[in-house]
Protein backbone atom coordinates (compact mmCIF):
# COMPACT_ATOMS: atom_id res chain seq x y z
CA UNK A 1 0.00 0.00 0.00
CA UNK A 2 1.27 3.47 -1.15
CA UNK A 3 0.38 6.08 1.23
CA UNK A 4 2.42 8.91 -0.87
CA UNK A 5 0.39 11.91 -1.07
CA UNK A 6 -0.48 13.67 -4.15
CA UNK A 7 0.61 17.25 -5.32
CA UNK A 8 -3.21 17.58 -5.42
CA UNK A 9 -3.36 15.95 -1.90
CA UNK A 10 -0.76 17.89 -0.05
CA UNK A 11 -1.90 21.11 -1.92
CA UNK A 12 -5.52 20.71 0.01
CA UNK A 13 -3.50 20.08 3.49
CA UNK A 14 -1.11 23.02 3.08
CA UNK A 15 -3.93 25.24 2.61
CA UNK A 16 -5.93 23.65 5.66
CA UNK A 17 -2.37 23.90 7.57
CA UNK A 18 -2.23 27.50 6.69
CA UNK A 19 -5.82 28.18 8.39
CA UNK A 20 -4.51 26.77 11.54
CA UNK A 21 -3.36 29.64 13.62
CA UNK A 22 -6.58 31.35 12.91
CA UNK A 23 -8.73 28.56 13.35
CA UNK A 24 -6.84 28.21 17.33
CA UNK A 25 -7.07 31.53 17.86
CA UNK A 26 -10.83 31.32 17.59
CA UNK A 27 -11.90 28.31 19.45
CA UNK A 28 -11.48 29.31 22.81
CA UNK A 29 -13.99 32.20 22.01
CA UNK A 30 -16.44 29.79 20.44
CA UNK A 31 -16.03 27.39 23.11
CA UNK A 32 -16.70 30.00 25.97
CA UNK A 33 -19.94 31.29 23.69
CA UNK A 34 -21.09 27.74 22.80
CA UNK A 35 -21.69 29.45 19.48
CA UNK A 36 -20.94 27.72 15.92
CA UNK A 37 -17.83 29.36 14.64
CA UNK A 38 -19.23 31.49 12.13
CA UNK A 39 -16.03 33.68 11.41
CA UNK A 40 -13.70 29.89 11.10
CA UNK A 41 -16.17 28.59 8.56
CA UNK A 42 -16.16 31.69 6.59
CA UNK A 43 -12.48 31.35 6.32
CA UNK A 44 -12.84 27.59 5.37
CA UNK A 45 -15.16 28.06 3.11
CA UNK A 46 -13.11 30.98 0.95
CA UNK A 47 -10.39 28.24 0.73
CA UNK A 48 -12.89 26.02 -0.45
CA UNK A 49 -12.58 23.07 2.09
CA UNK A 50 -16.20 23.29 2.57
CA UNK A 51 -16.21 22.27 -1.02
CA UNK A 52 -14.43 18.78 -0.49
CA UNK A 53 -17.38 16.61 -0.10
CA UNK A 54 -19.14 18.09 -3.06
CA UNK A 55 -18.40 16.26 -6.11
CA UNK A 56 -16.25 17.96 -9.42
CA UNK A 57 -19.33 17.10 -11.37
CA UNK A 58 -21.28 19.51 -9.71
CA UNK A 59 -18.80 22.45 -8.94
CA UNK A 60 -17.08 20.74 -6.24
CA UNK A 61 -13.35 19.63 -5.55
CA UNK A 62 -14.52 15.87 -3.99
CA UNK A 63 -15.12 12.81 -6.46
CA UNK A 64 -18.06 10.88 -6.82
CA UNK A 65 -18.25 9.21 -3.07
CA UNK A 66 -18.87 13.01 -1.72
CA UNK A 67 -16.75 13.12 1.41
CA UNK A 68 -15.58 9.79 1.30
CA UNK A 69 -11.76 9.93 0.00
CA UNK A 70 -8.32 10.67 1.44
CA UNK A 71 -8.29 14.71 1.08
CA UNK A 72 -11.28 15.15 3.07
CA UNK A 73 -9.97 13.28 5.87
CA UNK A 74 -6.68 14.82 5.55
CA UNK A 75 -8.11 18.11 6.04
CA UNK A 76 -10.01 16.89 8.57
CA UNK A 77 -7.09 15.79 10.36
CA UNK A 78 -5.39 19.60 9.91
CA UNK A 79 -8.58 21.31 11.13
CA UNK A 80 -8.97 19.45 14.23
CA UNK A 81 -5.54 19.70 14.78
CA UNK A 82 -5.76 23.63 15.69
CA UNK A 83 -9.12 23.21 16.63
CA UNK A 84 -11.56 19.52 17.79
CA UNK A 85 -14.51 21.55 17.92
CA UNK A 86 -14.24 22.90 14.43
CA UNK A 87 -12.91 19.84 13.11
CA UNK A 88 -16.35 17.85 14.16
CA UNK A 89 -18.40 20.66 12.54
CA UNK A 90 -16.39 20.05 9.20
CA UNK A 91 -17.04 16.58 9.68
CA UNK A 92 -20.84 16.45 10.35
CA UNK A 93 -20.96 19.08 7.17
CA UNK A 94 -18.91 16.76 4.91
CA UNK A 95 -21.24 13.88 6.15
CA UNK A 96 -24.36 15.19 5.13
CA UNK A 97 -23.14 16.27 1.86
CA UNK A 98 -21.71 13.08 1.55
CA UNK A 99 -25.16 11.47 1.96
CA UNK A 100 -26.57 13.69 -0.79
CA UNK A 101 -23.69 12.90 -3.75
CA UNK A 102 -23.93 9.28 -2.92
CA UNK A 103 -28.07 9.12 -2.68
CA UNK A 104 -29.49 11.71 -4.25
CA UNK A 105 -30.31 12.06 -7.92
CA UNK A 106 -28.82 14.81 -10.28
CA UNK A 107 -31.66 17.15 -9.43
CA UNK A 108 -31.01 16.98 -5.79
CA UNK A 109 -26.92 17.18 -6.53
CA UNK A 110 -27.35 20.51 -8.32
CA UNK A 111 -30.02 21.97 -6.35
CA UNK A 112 -28.45 21.52 -2.54
CA UNK A 113 -24.33 20.82 -3.26
CA UNK A 114 -24.57 23.40 -6.08
CA UNK A 115 -25.59 25.65 -2.83
CA UNK A 116 -22.83 24.57 -1.46
CA UNK A 117 -20.37 25.50 -4.05
CA UNK A 118 -22.26 28.69 -4.84
CA UNK A 119 -23.50 29.88 -1.77
CA UNK A 120 -21.60 28.25 0.97
CA UNK A 121 -24.74 26.13 2.15
CA UNK A 122 -23.42 24.54 5.13
CA UNK A 123 -25.14 21.08 6.19
CA UNK A 124 -26.64 20.19 9.68
CA UNK A 125 -27.90 16.78 10.96
CA UNK A 126 -31.27 15.57 12.39
CA UNK A 127 -30.36 12.48 13.43
CA UNK A 128 -30.02 11.20 16.69
CA UNK A 129 -33.32 11.10 19.25
CA UNK A 130 -31.36 10.26 22.18
CA UNK A 131 -32.55 13.08 24.43
CA UNK A 132 -29.59 14.38 27.03
CA UNK A 133 -32.81 16.08 29.39
CA UNK A 134 -34.28 12.31 30.22
CA UNK A 135 -32.36 10.22 32.90
CA UNK A 136 -34.45 6.69 32.26
CA UNK A 137 -33.82 4.61 29.13
CA UNK A 138 -36.69 4.16 26.94
CA UNK A 139 -38.62 0.97 27.56
CA UNK A 140 -37.69 0.10 23.59
CA UNK A 141 -33.75 0.81 24.14
CA UNK A 142 -31.91 -2.41 22.14
CA UNK A 143 -28.29 -2.03 21.35
CA UNK A 144 -29.01 -1.24 17.79
CA UNK A 145 -30.13 2.17 16.68
CA UNK A 146 -33.50 2.43 16.02
CA UNK A 147 -35.44 5.45 14.63
CA UNK A 148 -39.19 6.52 15.60
CA UNK A 149 -39.59 10.06 13.61
CA UNK A 150 -42.30 10.21 11.83
CA UNK A 151 -43.04 10.08 8.03
CA UNK A 152 -46.32 10.35 7.14
CA UNK A 153 -47.60 9.97 3.48
CA UNK A 154 -49.60 13.17 2.34
CA UNK A 155 -50.11 15.06 -1.12
CA UNK A 156 -46.74 15.96 -2.81
CA UNK A 157 -44.66 14.61 0.17
CA UNK A 158 -44.45 13.81 3.99
CA UNK A 159 -45.31 15.38 6.98
CA UNK A 160 -42.28 15.05 9.47
CA UNK A 161 -43.16 15.10 13.57
CA UNK A 162 -40.29 13.78 15.82
CA UNK A 163 -38.05 15.57 18.63
CA UNK A 164 -34.29 14.89 17.68
CA UNK A 165 -31.02 15.86 19.71
CA UNK A 166 -27.91 16.44 19.53
CA UNK A 167 -28.64 18.23 16.45
CA UNK A 168 -25.08 19.50 15.49
CA UNK A 169 -24.55 22.12 13.29
CA UNK A 170 -28.46 22.08 12.47
CA UNK A 171 -29.44 25.43 14.14
CA UNK A 172 -27.07 27.39 11.84
CA UNK A 173 -27.44 24.66 8.80
CA UNK A 174 -29.02 25.86 5.60
CA UNK A 175 -29.58 21.94 4.72
CA UNK A 176 -30.44 19.13 7.29
CA UNK A 177 -30.61 15.39 6.68
CA UNK A 178 -33.71 13.90 8.30
CA UNK A 179 -33.61 10.14 9.67
CA UNK A 180 -36.66 8.19 9.42
CA UNK A 181 -38.12 4.94 8.36
CA UNK A 182 -40.06 5.26 5.87
CA UNK A 183 -44.14 4.67 6.27
CA UNK A 184 -44.82 0.65 6.39
CA UNK A 185 -41.30 -0.51 6.70
CA UNK A 186 -40.47 -2.76 10.16
CA UNK A 187 -36.40 -1.78 10.27
CA UNK A 188 -33.64 0.59 9.11
CA UNK A 189 -32.48 -2.72 7.01
CA UNK A 190 -35.06 -1.89 4.37
CA UNK A 191 -36.63 0.91 5.49
CA UNK A 192 -33.93 3.77 7.12
CA UNK A 193 -34.73 7.25 4.90
CA UNK A 194 -33.18 10.18 4.18
CA UNK A 195 -34.60 12.98 3.37
CA UNK A 196 -33.44 17.24 3.55
CA UNK A 197 -35.28 19.75 5.72
CA UNK A 198 -34.48 23.31 4.81
CA UNK A 199 -33.63 25.81 7.77
CA UNK A 200 -36.94 27.92 6.70
CA UNK A 201 -39.44 25.03 7.09
CA UNK A 202 -42.61 25.46 8.63
CA UNK A 203 -43.06 23.62 12.16
CA UNK A 204 -39.21 23.36 12.54
CA UNK A 205 -38.08 24.65 16.23
CA UNK A 206 -34.62 24.68 18.48
CA UNK A 207 -34.02 24.44 22.07
CA UNK A 208 -30.68 25.98 23.52
CA UNK A 209 -32.17 24.42 26.50
CA UNK A 210 -28.78 22.56 28.19
CA UNK A 211 -26.75 23.14 26.01
CA UNK A 212 -24.90 25.89 27.76
CA UNK A 213 -23.77 22.98 30.35
CA UNK A 214 -22.50 20.67 28.14
CA UNK A 215 -18.10 20.31 28.64
CA UNK A 216 -17.26 19.66 25.39
CA UNK A 217 -18.05 20.67 21.38
CA UNK A 218 -19.85 23.51 22.37
CA UNK A 219 -19.23 25.13 19.20
CA UNK A 220 -21.37 22.22 17.29
CA UNK A 221 -24.16 24.41 18.40
CA UNK A 222 -25.98 20.61 18.99
CA UNK A 223 -29.46 21.60 19.92
CA UNK A 224 -32.39 19.68 20.21
CA UNK A 225 -35.28 19.89 17.28
CA UNK A 226 -39.10 19.24 17.18
CA UNK A 227 -40.68 19.11 13.79
CA UNK A 228 -44.11 20.09 14.30
CA UNK A 229 -46.02 18.93 10.78
CA UNK A 230 -43.05 19.72 8.86
CA UNK A 231 -43.61 18.83 5.04
CA UNK A 232 -41.13 17.30 3.03
CA UNK A 233 -41.51 17.05 -0.62
CA UNK A 234 -40.58 14.10 -2.74
CA UNK A 235 -37.83 16.58 -4.16
CA UNK A 236 -36.22 16.38 -0.83
CA UNK A 237 -36.26 12.69 -0.41
CA UNK A 238 -33.25 10.87 -1.08
CA UNK A 239 -33.65 7.67 -3.01
CA UNK A 240 -36.04 4.59 -1.70
CA UNK A 241 -36.65 3.58 1.26
CA UNK A 242 -33.22 1.47 2.82
CA UNK A 243 -30.54 3.19 0.18
CA UNK A 244 -28.23 3.82 3.14
CA UNK A 245 -27.87 1.07 4.32
CA UNK A 246 -28.72 -1.47 0.77
CA UNK A 247 -26.59 0.70 -1.51
CA UNK A 248 -24.66 3.42 -0.16
CA UNK A 249 -21.83 1.05 2.07
CA UNK A 250 -19.71 4.30 3.06
CA UNK A 251 -19.83 4.79 6.87
CA UNK A 252 -18.93 8.02 9.55
CA UNK A 253 -16.60 6.02 11.55
CA UNK A 254 -13.52 6.83 9.45
CA UNK A 255 -13.96 10.73 9.42
CA UNK A 256 -14.32 10.27 13.19
CA UNK A 257 -11.12 8.71 13.53
CA UNK A 258 -9.32 11.46 11.06
CA UNK A 259 -11.15 13.83 13.88
CA UNK A 260 -9.72 12.02 16.87
CA UNK A 261 -6.10 11.75 15.05
CA UNK A 262 -5.71 15.33 13.99
CA UNK A 263 -6.74 16.02 18.24
CA UNK A 264 -3.97 13.67 19.21
CA UNK A 265 -1.67 15.36 17.14
CA UNK A 266 -2.69 19.08 18.15
CA UNK A 267 -1.83 17.65 22.31
CA UNK A 268 1.61 16.33 20.82
CA UNK A 269 2.03 20.03 18.71
CA UNK A 270 1.32 21.95 22.18
CA UNK A 271 3.68 19.65 24.30
CA UNK A 272 6.60 19.86 21.67
CA UNK A 273 6.17 23.66 21.80
CA UNK A 274 6.43 23.98 25.52
CA UNK A 275 9.66 21.42 25.41
CA UNK A 276 11.52 23.92 22.80
CA UNK A 277 10.53 26.98 24.82
CA UNK A 278 11.48 25.46 27.82
CA UNK A 279 14.62 23.39 26.94
CA UNK A 280 16.02 22.24 29.97
CA UNK A 281 12.86 20.19 30.68
CA UNK A 282 14.47 18.33 27.93
CA UNK A 283 17.10 16.95 30.52
CA UNK A 284 14.22 14.59 32.10
CA UNK A 285 14.69 10.86 30.94
CA UNK A 286 11.37 9.78 31.85
CA UNK A 287 10.01 12.96 30.28
CA UNK A 288 11.24 12.26 26.66
CA UNK A 289 10.80 9.34 26.91
CA UNK A 290 7.26 9.58 27.24
CA UNK A 291 6.76 11.81 24.17
CA UNK A 292 8.71 8.86 22.15
CA UNK A 293 5.80 6.63 23.09
CA UNK A 294 3.28 8.94 22.05
CA UNK A 295 4.98 9.89 18.82
CA UNK A 296 4.94 6.47 18.01
CA UNK A 297 1.18 5.83 18.96
CA UNK A 298 0.16 8.53 17.15
CA UNK A 299 1.63 7.20 13.70
CA UNK A 300 -0.14 3.84 14.85
CA UNK A 301 -2.83 5.47 14.64
CA UNK A 302 -2.68 7.15 11.59
CA UNK A 303 -1.16 4.24 9.78
CA UNK A 304 -4.67 2.66 10.69
CA UNK A 305 -6.55 5.06 9.51
CA UNK A 306 -4.31 4.69 6.41
CA UNK A 307 -4.98 1.02 5.69
CA UNK A 308 -8.51 1.78 5.96
CA UNK A 309 -8.81 4.51 3.56
CA UNK A 310 -7.08 2.46 0.91
CA UNK A 311 -9.48 -0.53 1.64
CA UNK A 312 -12.29 1.62 0.59
CA UNK A 313 -10.16 2.86 -2.66
CA UNK A 314 -10.36 -0.53 -3.76
CA UNK A 315 -13.80 -1.12 -2.86
CA UNK A 316 -13.39 -3.63 -0.49
CA UNK A 317 -16.38 -2.05 0.95
CA UNK A 318 -17.02 -4.50 4.60
CA UNK A 319 -13.52 -4.75 5.19
CA UNK A 320 -12.98 -0.84 4.15
CA UNK A 321 -15.91 -0.56 6.94
CA UNK A 322 -14.41 -3.17 9.51
CA UNK A 323 -11.37 -1.83 9.60
CA UNK A 324 -12.54 1.68 9.74
CA UNK A 325 -14.22 0.64 13.01
CA UNK A 326 -10.70 -0.77 14.29
CA UNK A 327 -9.20 2.61 13.07
CA UNK A 328 -11.83 4.44 15.03
CA UNK A 329 -10.98 2.24 18.15
CA UNK A 330 -7.30 3.07 17.93
CA UNK A 331 -7.80 6.58 17.06
CA UNK A 332 -9.86 6.94 19.86
CA UNK A 333 -8.17 5.37 22.34
CA UNK A 334 -4.49 7.35 21.22
CA UNK A 335 -6.09 10.58 21.24
CA UNK A 336 -7.35 10.18 25.06
CA UNK A 337 -4.43 8.51 26.33
CA UNK A 338 -1.97 11.62 24.24
CA UNK A 339 -3.49 14.53 25.61
CA UNK A 340 -4.15 13.07 29.25
CA UNK A 341 0.13 12.11 29.64
CA UNK A 342 0.10 15.19 28.17
CA UNK A 343 -1.58 16.99 30.58
CA UNK A 344 1.19 15.48 32.97
CA UNK A 345 4.72 16.37 30.79
CA UNK A 346 3.42 20.03 31.15
CA UNK A 347 2.09 20.36 34.95
CA UNK A 348 0.50 22.85 36.16
CA UNK A 349 0.57 25.34 33.27
CA UNK A 350 -1.84 22.65 31.05
CA UNK A 351 -4.46 23.96 33.45
CA UNK A 352 -5.02 27.40 32.68
CA UNK A 353 -7.40 28.19 29.83
CA UNK A 354 -5.18 30.05 27.93
CA UNK A 355 -3.64 26.46 27.17
CA UNK A 356 -5.17 24.37 24.49
CA UNK A 357 -5.35 21.17 26.11
CA UNK A 358 -7.97 21.61 28.99
CA UNK A 359 -10.69 22.38 25.72
CA UNK A 360 -9.38 19.21 24.02
CA UNK A 361 -9.51 16.83 26.98
CA UNK A 362 -13.53 18.14 26.79
CA UNK A 363 -13.60 17.72 22.71
CA UNK A 364 -11.84 14.63 22.06
CA UNK A 365 -13.94 13.20 25.60
CA UNK A 366 -17.34 14.72 24.39
CA UNK A 367 -16.44 13.00 20.07
CA UNK A 368 -15.34 9.61 21.78
CA UNK A 369 -19.05 9.16 23.20
CA UNK A 370 -20.81 9.75 20.26
CA UNK A 371 -20.98 5.77 19.81
CA UNK A 372 -20.33 3.58 22.57
CA UNK A 373 -16.83 1.79 22.35
CA UNK A 374 -18.48 -1.45 23.44
CA UNK A 375 -21.02 -1.41 20.71
CA UNK A 376 -18.53 -1.21 17.88
CA UNK A 377 -15.50 -3.35 19.60
CA UNK A 378 -18.75 -5.85 19.87
CA UNK A 379 -19.52 -5.37 15.80
CA UNK A 380 -15.29 -5.86 15.00
CA UNK A 381 -15.54 -8.77 17.36
CA UNK A 382 -18.63 -10.56 16.18
CA UNK A 383 -17.25 -9.94 12.66
CA UNK A 384 -13.83 -11.19 13.06
CA UNK A 385 -15.77 -14.60 14.51
CA UNK A 386 -18.10 -14.40 11.85
CA UNK A 387 -15.25 -13.89 8.75
CA UNK A 388 -17.34 -11.23 7.62
CA UNK A 389 -18.83 -8.22 7.52
CA UNK A 390 -21.37 -5.75 5.91
CA UNK A 391 -20.65 -2.12 5.60
CA UNK A 392 -23.75 -0.72 7.50
CA UNK A 393 -24.46 -3.50 10.15
CA UNK A 394 -24.38 -1.60 12.41
CA UNK A 395 -27.93 -0.18 10.79
CA UNK A 396 -29.18 -3.54 9.40
CA UNK A 397 -28.60 -6.42 7.36
CA UNK A 398 -27.99 -6.39 3.19
CA UNK A 399 -31.25 -8.15 2.21
CA UNK A 400 -31.14 -9.70 -2.05
CA UNK A 401 -34.65 -7.60 -2.54
CA UNK A 402 -34.33 -4.07 -1.07
CA UNK A 403 -38.23 -2.91 -0.55
CA UNK A 404 -39.32 0.30 -2.88
CA UNK A 405 -41.73 2.61 -2.03
CA UNK A 406 -44.01 0.92 -4.94
CA UNK A 407 -43.67 -2.15 -2.39
CA UNK A 408 -44.92 0.19 0.64
CA UNK A 409 -47.54 1.54 -1.46
CA UNK A 410 -46.62 4.65 -1.70
CA UNK A 411 -46.29 6.41 -5.09
CA UNK A 412 -43.40 8.57 -5.55
CA UNK A 413 -44.46 11.91 -7.42
CA UNK A 414 -42.47 13.44 -9.50
CA UNK A 415 -39.94 16.03 -9.17
CA UNK A 416 -41.70 19.93 -9.67
CA UNK A 417 -37.95 21.03 -9.54
CA UNK A 418 -38.19 22.48 -5.69
CA UNK A 419 -36.30 25.59 -5.72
Amino acid sequence: MAFTLTAEQQRWVDIASSLAPDIAKASRRDDEAAAFPTETFALLREAGILNLAVPRQFGGEGPATGNAHLTAYLVTEQVSRACAATGWDLIIHYHQCGAVARLGNDEQKRRILGDVVTKGAIMGSLGSEVNHQEQTAAKDATRKLIFQAEMAPVKGGFLANAAKHFCSNAPVADYMLYWSIAPGANAATDGLTLSIVTKDSPGLTFSRHGWDDIIGLRSSVSWSAKLDNVFIPWDNVLGEPGDFVQKDPYTLELSQAFHLLGAAQGALDYVLEVLRARPFLQNEEGLMVTLGELSGEVQASRGSCLIANSLWEQERFGDAALASLRAHHTARETAIHVITKVFDMVGTRALFKTAPLERLWRDVRTASLHTRASQLLRLVADADVAGHYAPKQKYGALVDKPKTWADLGIAREPSSAVA
